[in-house]
């Protein structure tokens, strides 16, 4: 066989996948089987990319493994995808060639190499037939075409392996690789809020016109667990949702570039926001609402929770002075909640409502509702002294402990 290391010289577009370290491992180490005649110096590049291959948790699979790379690859078909790269037939000929060139590593799988190694080292026979295994189950030929409909549909990188992620102040965008299960039908009531922002959530992803949605009220009430929730609800959609944090309000518009060329949609998740009035990152998060020069991406969405109507804190002071100023300060207050074109609230529960939902999540539990339920929910809520879902699912959580004792 040619020499594959020479060979793979060529690539450019997947080029990533190549100096992959698990994959130039396994280079390395074909490069060196046909005519190195050392044998310890073989069986060293071969357990090396074995133990890299071993580390990546997919089975010893190195097809899997390869496969991974090819279609979470950033490159320029990948990030081309949103811009009709299918048109270009010199990348997309360049990048098929490139593809058959890295399906050849499979003519090294493991019978031929063991095959090799044995006909060139008959004397190490028992050492040879014990070296560690690796599989390309489940090959079947890479079609480039499949390759760009994966990345026109789950775009690339990190984008097309998780869901969930989190933008921190430096501008990184973090995976979330462990995220909540909730799903409307754990969410108790409340169905007129959740109707509305499943409704608005459709017509976003369907490319319809949609509004940036602040859920209002107090804390415990589900307005979290309803954002959350959307991801479960619309999982075969791709849809993707990234929590930002107040501090990192300021780099919303590089977030924005970022995401804007990408063919996914996003929710961006702004969770229990508030600001003081001087609060630097209050203009920012109205300039991206509206008002900055650069528009926000038509795949991008934001859905903010907060306990406070106007989402700005209001002090005493700020009610002092003369009727202009304040009528200033409450006009500009106003504009940032104004700015979401839809408002969700979430009131606390009556009495009835509350053990509405506490009888739902015992059945949901297979938790009998008699009256020792019922008076010993209305004593968990007084001791906490509110009453929300958060109380209601705390309670039963607590009340199928006690029973397990």
């Amino acid at each position: 066989m040619a020499n594959i290391s020479t060979s793979l010289l060529v690539i450019s577009i997947f080029k990533n996948v190549i100096n992959d370290e698990v994959v130039s491992s396994f280079i390395n180490f074909v490069s060196q089987l046909e005519n190195n005649k050392n044998f310890d110096e073989l069986i060293k590049l071969y357990t090396d990319f074995t133990s890299l291959l071993y580390e990546k948790e997919l089975n010893q699979n190195l097809y899997n493994y390869l496969k991974f790379l090819i279609y979470t690859d950033e490159n320029i078909i990948s990030k081309g995808c949103g811009n009709c790269i299918k048109e270009n037939e010199q990348i997309i000929n360049s990048a098929d060639y490139e593809i058959k060139l890295l399906d050849k590593l499979f003519l090294y799988d493991y019978s031929y190499i063991r095959s090799h190694l044995l006909s060139k080292f008959p004397d190490m026979k028992d050492i040879i037939e014990h070296i560690p295994i690796f599989y390309v189950d489940g090959k079947e030929d890479f079609n480039i075409y499949n390759i760009i409909n994966s990345y026109s549909k789950n775009g690339y990188g990190i984008f097309s392996c998780y869901s969930a992620f989190k933008y921190d102040e430096n501008g990184n965008i973090i995976p979330v690789k462990y995220i909540d299960n909730i799903t409307f039908n754990d969410l108790k009531n409340y169905e007129y809020q959740k109707n509305i922002i499943k409704q608005n959530t459709t017509a976003f992803i369907e490319g319809k016109e949609a509004n940036n949605i602040l859920l209002y009220g107090d804390r415990g009430c589900g307005k979290s667990s309803t954002v959350r929730a959307l991801l479960n609800e619309f999982a075969d959609y791709n849809l993707k949702i990234i929590q930002v944090y107040k501090e990192s309000f300021i780099k919303l518009s590089d977030l924005f570039d970022k995401l804007r060329n990408l063919p996914l949609k996003f929710i961006i998740f702004a969770d229990d926001i508030s600001f003081d009035e001087e609060d630097k990152n209050f203009s920012s998060i109205k300039a991206v609402l509206e008002g900055s020069l650069s528009t926000k991406p038509k795949n991008v969405i934001i859905y903010a929770t907060t306990n406070r109507m106007h989402l700005v804190k209001e002090t005493f002071s700020a009610r002092e002075g003369n009727e202009v100023h304040y009528n200033d300060t409450m006009d500009e207050l106003a504009s940032l909640s104004d700015r979401f074109g839809i408002m969700l609230t979430f009131s606390l529960l009556t009495k009835d409502e509350y053990l509405d939902i506490v009888y739902k999540i015992a059945q949901d539990c297979c938790v009998a509702v008699n009256e020792d339920l019922t008076q010993k929910a209305l004593s968990f809520a007084m001791l906490k002294g509110i009453r929300t879902p958060r109380v209601a699912r705390q309670f039963i959580n607590d009340y199928i402990a006690k029973i397990n004792l």
